[in-house]
């Protein structure tokens, strides 16, 4: 898979930007020994294991997919099933495929349609993509995944004009190791080489207390003392780099503006590497 980040944008919707960090997770990836094992700990959409297995194809990358990403991924025709359905309801059908999306209020009568829709398409296939049909209504800020038989009140249609690439989700975990944990599960023993992607302060409110990430950072430092890593972190916090600066050497990377905070602002994002 090309090293770029259109090609490694995630075949389904996901909140995440690490396809603009394919470059130098590449470049990283070739320091790496022939045959080393490299966990995905903090596996997201799976786009860093995705960019570290292309680049070595030697080596053992394990996505840990704590989101249940891969699942939504091999259900990924039944999903685009659903959104040419929804756009035909809502009268997008004849309308060109550019990649870009609609945006148009659904009527009380044709809400209740759509309503119908989402049991229906539960009802059929057993399985209901409820996280990527949130992602095409606009719903508030909530991150909850869309109950086919509870929706909300609030529905707007928010259409998605490009298909989802079916081929593109059903071979992107080709070649790694899936597994599902808590990332103080995982069988890291000294000698692999960790991707660390904690939840970032003031990023994941909904999703983390303050407590829980403190707990996950605790969690990252003690398998930071046993494995090489690359780490990613908010830039905002200076905790980051001085620490690690003096501690581990690492080489420094930042992008700026890549990070959505609650606040609607956005901040930068930096990778510490010693692989």
């Amino acid at each position: 898979m090309p090293k770029n980040k259109s090609s490694l944008q995630p075949p389904l919707a996901f909140s995440g930007n690490k396809r603009f960090w394919a470059g130098e997770l590449a470049d990283e990836a070739l320091l790496l020994p022939a045959g080393a094992r490299v966990w995905d700990v903090f596996g997201g959409s799976g786009v860093c294991s995705r960019v570290i297995k292309d680049a070595r194809p030697d080596c053992e990358v394990v996505w840990n997919d704590h989101d249940g990403y891969s699942d939504r991924l091999l259900h990924a025709a039944e999903t685009e099933d659903l959104r040419r359905s929804l756009i035909r309801m809502c009268g997008y059908e004849g309308c060109q495929d550019d990649g870009t999306r609609f945006r148009a209020p659904i009527k009380c009568a044709l809400r209740d349609e759509v309503c119908s829709l989402f049991r229906a398409h539960f009802e059929k296939y057993g399985y209901f993509d409820g996280l990527t049909v949130r992602r095409w209504l606009s719903i508030g800020a909530c991150k909850a995944p869309i109950d086919p038989y509870k929706p909300p009140a609030d529905l707007y249609a928010h259409v998605p004009r490009a298909s989802i690439r079916v081929g593109q989700a059903l071979a992107w975990c080709d070649g790694l190791v899936v597994v599902h944990k808590d990332f103080l599960d995982l069988d890291i023993r000294p000698g692999d080489f960790l991707i660390l992607d904690p939840p970032y302060v003031g990023s994941c409110v909904d999703e983390y207390s303050g407590r829980e990430t403190l707990q996950i950072l605790r969690g990252c430092r003690d398998l930071m003392e046993i494995c090489p890593f690359i780490l990613f972190g908010d830039a905002s916090i200076s905790f980051w780099y001085e620490v690690l600066t003096e501690k581990y050497n690492p080489r420094f990377f930042q992008k700026d503006g890549l990070i959505s905070c609650f606040n609607g602002k956005l901040r930068s994002e930096v990778m510490f590497s010693t692989w």
